[in-house]
């Protein structure tokens, strides 16, 4: 009888061992706890339970997998804004701040023009409403060192 508790013992050791290795590498693949539970053949509680345990017991391997997947998210994130930024260059020939700087010029075009032609820029800048400064510093349309200033950018657009 002892015999067989022993082997019984090793086998669930072995079994749990192959189940935390099939688990982790789900967690690394970004699988979700039910992708996983039906590779191991399990229920999605059983995983469910395996990773409260190896949490509690701030299991490094589950860190590190955690991390891993993130990072694979991340960069797959990462490549689609590249592949979108490329094909607006693509169909615009300018990039999507040059196109969104270029808009913003347009859109404030009678403030700035006002501001061009006034004597002193500073005082018209200051006469314009407080949102719209702030919304031309935050485009970059203006730049203050100083004192308050159209970008070169914005006044060649303009001319």
């Amino acid at each position: 009888m002892r015999m067989y508790k022993a082997e019984n013992k090793m086998i669930n050791t072995l079994e749990r061992a192959n189940r935390r290795q099939t688990l982790l590498n789900g967690i690394k693949q970004n699988l979700n706890y039910n992708e996983i539970a039906t590779q191991l053949g399990v229920k999605r509680g059983v995983i469910t339970a395996d990773i409260k345990a190896m949490w509690l017991s701030r299991d490094t391997d589950l860190r590190d997998a955690r991390r891993i997947s993130q990072a694979n998210v991340d960069k797959e994130r990462k490549s689609i804004s590249i592949r979108r930024d490329e094909k607006f260059y693509d169909m615009t020939g300018m990039t999507f701040h040059e196109q969104s700087f270029q808009n913003m010029v347009n859109f404030y075009k009678p403030e700035l023009m006002t501001i061009l032609n006034s004597g002193d820029h500073e005082t018209a800048i200051r006469n314009l409403s407080k949102s719209t400064r702030k919304t031309l510093i935050k485009n970059g349309i203006l730049k203050t060192r100083g004192k308050t200033v159209i970008v070169q950018q914005a006044r060649d657009q303009l001319q």
